[in-house]
């Protein structure tokens, strides 16, 4: 509800529902259809011409525009078709692991740590949560498959700080498999001493450019989701909406060459779409604006 209240306030919003082509074209189909109705009174003399007021057709197209309005609410998807390209982008207000995509994007650290239990990683998080919900808690599983997908990774000794004593390179990317999903858990955060990660902007485009790389070569050709990466507990200060024309421009720019997946959709929480003002008509239109492709 608050995500749907804030969309009102916004002018991408009202430029879709009122000043849009599509906008236009349902408000004189409307009006024509108020038309009609009044034709066929006079016709069947319920209602004649003799009886409408001077003004009738304002409170036509004012009816027209009300009904017009109501029936284009704010949305929680929008997709962007490229042109002349065999792939396009949803926006999506959800929750990622309820996604109907199989190929699923999770952001962990580069110690690949999965300790929940101690509140090293946060159960609200989102690694957190697909421990909780696809693996019902069992870590050790989890563990078990991030080591054999990462059997023969380049890592490096990590003494000191909690949690695991490998460390890899960001980007690296380890695949897990539960309820018919593939999860690729991207490591684009170090933890620091007292366990809170931390990343910045190249590091997000580091992991981004590895992982597209990682799907192509060792993914299965589908849709992947994707979560706005970094910008909550990453800690990057950076608005969520150029965050998501990062990780599109990233794609686009990683698809020119091969096709990978014919379909990114990102997920923002509804809760942070509402905290931060995310609107996915402003969304669009940034898109449509600041692609490179």
């Amino acid at each position: 509800m608050k995500y749907f209240l804030a969309s009102l306030k916004t002018l991408s919003y009202w430029r879709y529902s009122l000043f849009s082509t599509g906008a236009l074209v349902r408000i004189l189909s409307i009006t024509g259809g108020i038309y009609l109705l009044l034709e066929m009174l006079d016709f069947f003399n319920m209602y004649t011409r003799d009886q409408h007021g001077p003004y009738s057709i304002f409170v036509v197209l004012a009816v027209s525009i009300v009904i017009g309005v109501a029936t284009r609410r704010p949305v929680s998807r929008v997709t962007y078709k490229i042109l002349k390209r065999d792939f396009s982008y949803e926006v999506v207000v959800g929750d990622l692991l309820d996604t109907e995509c199989h190929n699923v994007v999770i952001s962990t650290n580069a110690t690949f740590d999965t300790d929940v239990a101690s509140g090293l990683i946060a159960p609200g998080s989102l690694q957190g949560q697909l421990a909780h919900r696809f693996f019902n808690s069992n870590t050790a599983e989890i563990d078990r498959q991030i080591d054999l997908s990462l059997r023969g990774t380049r890592s490096a000794k990590h003494p000191t700080g909690p949690g695991k004593k490998k460390k890899y390179p960001i980007g690296t990317v380890a695949k897990l498999h539960e309820h018919g999903k593939t999860f690729f858990l991207l490591a684009m955060s170090e933890l620091n001493e007292h366990g809170n990660a931390r990343s910045n902007v190249s590091m997000i485009d580091a992991a981004l450019d590895k992982l597209w790389t990682y799907i192509a070569e060792k993914g299965e050709l589908g849709d992947v989701a994707i979560p706005v990466l970094g910008t909550g507990r990453g800690r990057i200060r950076l608005s969520r909406k150029k965050m998501i024309e990062r990780i599109a421009q990233s794609f686009a720019d990683a698809s020119k060459e091969r096709v990978f997946c014919n379909r990114l959709v990102i997920y923002v929480h509804p809760d942070d779409a509402a905290e931060h003002g995310v609107n996915l008509f402003e969304v669009r239109d940034y898109l449509s604006q600041s692609l490179h492709i």
